[in-house]
């Protein structure tokens, strides 16, 4: 039952991943006028009235484009910790780990809470999981131990 718990949360991760390398770069072609889709321009719109908002605040300025790849490359990051997760395969938790500081960095670099933190609390707790039913959480602690389960 373990081994199919873990296999359910890295396909979760995995489909939550290729959502955020969709969505980021089909908003990205809108962006950048390689694609036009009247479905992605009310979201691009969006993005880009939160960004100008967002301006006085933000650490580091980006642009729509900016974020949106910053997006797609968090789900590319996600993705590949996922399927290296599913093949037991080495820094496949530290690509999901990579993935929660990413998504931690962008509520840091806006000092803002929305309601996307329910996303990021939902994949930390999933993470947890994941670490704790590969029986990574035990090495986690002790001294030249990689986050990987052997």
């Amino acid at each position: 039952m373990r081994k199919y718990i873990e296999i359910f949360l890295a396909l979760a991760f995995l489909a939550y991943g290729l959502i955020r390398v969709f969505a980021g770069t089909a908003l990205l072609g809108q962006e950048i006028g390689l694609v036009d889709f009247p479905a992605f321009q009310g979201p691009v719109v969006d993005i880009s009235n939160f960004l100008d908002k967002a301006n006085e605040k933000q650490l580091i300025p980006v642009s729509v484009a900016g974020y949106v790849s910053y997006i797609a490359l968090m789900g590319l990051v996600l993705c590949t910790g996922a399927i290296r997760s599913l093949k037991n395969l080495p820094f496949g938790l530290s690509c999901i780990g990579a993935f929660i500081v990413m998504y931690v960095l962008l509520f840091v670099n806006f000092q803002t809470i929305n309601p996307k933190v329910i996303h990021l609390a939902i994949c930390f707790i999933m993470f947890i999981a994941l670490l704790w039913l590969k029986g990574s959480y035990r090495s986690m602690f002790k001294p030249g131990n990689r986050l990987e389960s052997s």
